[in-house]
């Protein structure tokens, strides 16, 4: 048993604690599923090829050059995220609910003398699109357990003893002066939550420890994990207009991202007391990319898109806390421990083949194809600069691989101011397996939508609906929640008010 306990510790615990940046802080930064109008919304964001809405200047900037006039367009919305998770035999449900601002922006256009040849019109646009929600909520409990964390935490020190000893005066330093990798065997020992194992004369080992527990007591488990969290691109985009048969456009994105994830973990000792373990973690950062794009229009009812993105380049910062109370301390509360860190990471450049098909005036169907190399992702500059991170830029291959995602849509007008639309979105999974010690997808993303639009002189409104629904695998260092089965379903509804000038 002490042998398994070990493996445990070295595969789940350790690689967690050793990397403060992991392979699921990547797939979060890199990961963008748009969030801008409601039309867009509504046809599954396929726009890359059609434009002549805000948000097809994220994917495609060419899109902007479909317009004929100016417009201005906001888009609030209501975000409501549904968890569940499996622990044990037990499905365990909650909730988060927000309202969110996801779309605001303004096209302008500039006509040319020319009429139906050379350069129509040079258009512009400037706003902001959401590409990624990170709120969530999630609950689960596990009564009677034979094994604590607590367990986990005290084979972890002894693992080391062989290599370097975890001393009762290196326990005795300030947080501060404490490995992070060693921070919660620190606390659980201010916490009087382990021991010093002693000899057969009753004498302290120094540098092998016990759980206060004695074995086989029971203990009952709760954790509460949500998120908060978002990234915003900030467009800057100018697009020509050649001919009305084809358009070309480049955007300036300017990305803020924001994301705080909170765990608690609480054990109830059924000898009597409980502890509670805080598990903070808060990011944020700015990155920088550019995009460029080309529309073409062989006919009246057919159009082409292509766009390439590079790259997004950030500059992240971030802030760890690890907490531990316990109602076994005996002189008050214990200092938390803080980490900060900061470096740079670049995303994987991205690659958008699009095409639509416009039947008169009436309807339209169209579809973005997309291509990323997830095993591109690299981090850099850690620590103001004093690492490269080659170790774990170097296994990005052995864990991640290539996506293809679709986006289909579909718009068909009942009336010359009532549309309907609907769409469906596949975004792949480039998780190559589940990693023990880190949430990972466990299979693609899907996303359904529908909406409609009504448009009437200048104005218009539209409204729409999307649904998204993804399975993960939590990794966490605790019993019974080694590898936890997530399904989220995410609902979306916005509203977008638009005025024509």
């Amino acid at each position: 048993m002490k042998r398994y306990y070990v493996l445990i510790v070295l595969l789940i615990v350790l690689p967690q604690l050793l990397l403060a940046q992991n392979f699921a802080d990547a797939f979060r930064l890199s990961y963008n599923q748009i969030q801008g109008t409601a039309r867009s919304a509504g046809m599954g964001n396929a726009f890359g090829a059609l434009g002549g809405d805000f948000t097809s200047i994220s994917i495609n900037p060419a899109g902007s050059a479909i317009y004929q006039s100016g417009e201005f367009v906001i888009t609030p919305g209501y975000y409501i995220n549904k968890t569940e998770q499996t622990v044990g035999n037990s499905i365990f449900s909650d909730n988060d609910q927000s309202f969110a601002l996801n779309n605001v922006g303004a096209i302008g256009t500039f006509k040319t003398t020319r009429s139906e040849a050379g350069i129509i019109s040079v258009n512009y646009g400037v706003g902001y699109n959401r590409l990624a929600n990170f709120n969530s909520n999630a609950f689960a409990d596990n009564a009677n357990s034979p094994q604590s964390y607590l367990d986990n935490i005290a084979d972890y020190a002894n693992s080391q003893y062989d290599i370097d000893p975890i001393t009762i005066d290196y326990l005795g330093s300030v947080i501060g002066d404490i490995l992070y990798q060693d921070w919660p065997t620190k606390l659980a020992w201010e916490n009087y939550l382990i021991d010093p194992a002693t000899d057969n004369g009753g004498n302290q080992i120094d540098g092998l420890y016990r759980p206060f527990l004695a074995n086989g007591v029971p203990v009952d488990q709760q954790r509460t994990y949500s998120t908060e969290g978002k990234i915003d691109e900030y467009v800057f985009n100018v697009s020509l207009n050649f001919n009305h048969s084809f358009y070309v456009g480049a955007t300036l994105g300017l990305h803020d991202i924001s994301f705080k994830k909170n765990i608690l973990y609480e054990e109830f000792f059924g000898s009597g007391g409980d502890m509670a373990y805080w598990d903070d973690y808060y990011m944020d950062g700015s990155g920088l990319n550019f995009k460029i794009g080309a529309i073409y229009k062989p006919s009246q009812n057919i159009r082409l898109g292509l766009a390439f993105h590079s790259p997004t380049f950030y500059e992240i910062e971030e802030e760890s806390i690890l907490e531990m109370q316990s109602t076994k301390q005996q002189g008050g509360s214990v200092d938390a421990g803080h980490n900060y860190y900061n470096y740079n990471f670049n995303t994987p450049l991205k690659v958008v083949a699009s095409g639509a098909a416009v039947f008169g005036k009436r309807g339209l169907i169209s579809a973005d194809v997309e291509y990323m190399d997830y095993a591109s992702m690299r981090f850099r500059k850690g620590g103001n600069g004093s690492d490269n991170f080659n170790d774990l830029n170097s296994d990005m291959g052995d864990v991640f691989e290539s996506t293809v995602n679709v986006r289909l849509g579909a718009e068909y007008k009942l009336t010359n101011l009532f549309t309907v639309r609907a769409g469906y979105e596949r975004y792949g999974n480039p998780f190559k397996n589940t990693l023990e010690q880190q949430t990972t997808l466990t299979d693609g993303v899907s996303v359904f939508s529908g909406g409609f639009g009504y448009t009437v002189n200048a104005f218009s409104v539209n409204l729409a609906y999307t649904n998204t629904i993804a399975s993960t695998s939590q990794g966490n260092p605790q019993p019974n929640y080694y590898q936890v089965p997530t399904d989220t379903n995410n609902h979306n509804i916005l509203m977008t008010l638009g005025f024509r000038f």
